[in-house]
């Protein structure tokens, strides 16, 4: 068992040891830090925009189109941050920038370059919720302009994803309805061209005639909503906070790290000395 009134004896017998461990090892710390490169961080708070705001009826519906809130909900912010997943941006970032040569990739494969260039770029760059329901966009870069080029772009990319997505979807919603225009129009070139045998028949076909350009009149006018909707669409992101070539907010932080490297050298030294002589505590 040990006993505390012998510990501080003997840590003050053993102090030069504990002193000069202390020192060494900040020492050393002091010099890691100074060289290790420094790296500046770039931070954009975005939040979502609801995805219910690119619905049409917003625009044609009186009575429900400000029901809308213009915030995304938590599922939103999910979908968003889950760009952190999504290689292609991480690749298209690191073509456009050239950051294989950036990070120093040595490798003749450019294919295997632009991997690693993106693996790296991953730690660097990426999307994190905030408690308050919002979105930071986080970049890391050895010049304070990088990291706020990094944050612009990314944010961009995600914006321009998500949004050519529902674009595509509204494209294609278009595209069939000016097949199934296209089909209406030939069946009622048809039905007008018919030549009717009995006064029922003749009927029938005016009644057909009737409804087709009743269906006609629906296609042409849903399609021109769509077709307002799409151009309407708004952007899925807006910037709350905009990102800075922020030359203060650094890593490593030289301060806290020596000052962690002093209080853990000198826990660690007491600790050895007491280890090393428990025999003598007892």
């Amino acid at each position: 068992m040990l006993h505390l009134n012998r510990i501080v004896p003997l840590l003050n017998q053993h102090k030069k040891f504990i002193l000069y461990f202390t020192l060494g090892i900040t020492v050393a710390a002091s010099l890691l830090v100074n060289v290790l490169p420094t790296e500046y961080q770039s931070v954009a708070t975005i939040s979502p925009v609801n995805l219910q705001l690119t619905d049409k009826a917003r625009l044609f519906n009186p009575n429900i189109k400000d029901l809308y809130s213009f915030f995304g909900n938590g599922d939103d912010i999910e979908r968003i941050e889950s760009a952190n997943d999504w290689n292609s941006l991480y690749r298209a970032m690191v073509v456009e920038n050239n950051l294989a040569d950036y990070f120093n990739i040595n490798e003749k494969d450019s294919t295997v370059r632009i991997e690693k260039a993106a693996s790296i770029l991953r730690k660097q760059l990426y999307a994190k919720p905030t408690e308050k329901g919002q979105l930071q966009i986080i970049a890391w870069a050895k010049h304070p302009d990088t990291a706020k080029n990094w944050v612009n772009a990314f944010r961009s990319k995600i914006n321009l994803r998500i949004q050519s997505n529902i674009q595509r979807y509204y494209t294609t919603t278009i595209e069939q309805l000016g097949k199934s225009l296209n089909t209406l129009q030939q069946q009622y070139t048809t039905l007008a061209q018919g030549n009717d045998s009995t006064e029922v028949a003749k009927s029938i076909r005016e009644m057909k005639l009737q409804s087709t350009r009743q269906l006609i009149t629906n296609t042409i006018t849903l399609t021109g909503e769509w077709q307002q909707a799409l151009a309407a669409l708004p952007d899925v992101l807006t910037v709350l906070d905009e990102g800075i070539a922020d030359k203060t907010a650094v890593r490593p932080n030289k301060l806290l790290v020596i000052s962690g490297a002093f209080l853990a050298a000198l826990l660690f030294g007491m600790a050895w000395i007491i280890v090393y002589h428990r025999n003598n505590l007892q």
